[in-house]
């Protein structure tokens, strides 16, 4: 019986820490997630290649400067994923949209 209820207090506080972690796994994901008016710099509502590229290359410097790990430094062609209906511009739906298929993968 003592058995029993010391697993069943283990469960519960592996669960709940396991939740915190998640959410602020979450909360971390969210804050680095960029807006779309923060990459669409001419305020034009639509972020062009160039204005993708100069916020990647400040995102880069600026983390880089904080000492960050600097993953997926690759993905140059991520402007291309956004961009779903592939006209060259990125609106804010496509923008959301991907924002919304990345935090559902991670």
């Amino acid at each position: 019986m003592m058995n029993t209820k010391l697993a069943t207090v283990a469960v519960i506080g592996i669960s709940l820490i396991s939740g915190a972690s998640m959410a602020g796994m979450n909360e971390r994901m969210q804050w680095n997630m960029p807006e779309f008016n923060q990459i669409d710099l001419n305020n034009d509502e639509t972020i062009s290649p160039v204005e993708f590229e100069q916020f990647r290359q400040q995102r880069i410097s600026e983390r880089k400067a904080e000492g960050r790990q600097m993953k997926n430094m690759n993905q140059t062609n991520m402007f291309d994923v956004i961009d779903l209906n592939q006209d060259g511009l990125v609106d804010a739906e496509e923008f959301s949209q991907h924002q919304v298929n990345r935090r559902m993968t991670w």
